[in-house]
């Protein structure tokens, strides 16, 4: 059986020097194949727009299983 994947979009804040995670994000609730979900981050399907430039958004493809751990490793 293959592994499922869900799309996450989480929240980066730019500290003056490098991107780091803030703690924010949402998760889509539809299991996924790892090449569906690659898919659907593509930055050619998405068109950002951001008024801070110290703060973006940033989508990922994490296994199911690693859903609501502070890592997936």
């Amino acid at each position: 059986m293959e592994k499922g994947f869900l799309l996450v979009i989480t929240m980066w804040g730019h500290t003056g020097a490098d991107w780091e995670y803030i703690g924010n994000q949402i998760i889509l609730q539809q299991v996924m194949t790892e090449d569906q979900c690659v898919y659907l981050i593509d930055e050619d399907m998405w068109e950002a727009t951001y008024e801070n430039k110290y703060y973006r958004m940033m989508a990922h493809c994490f296994p199911e299983d690693c859903a609501g751990k502070e890592s997936c490793d």
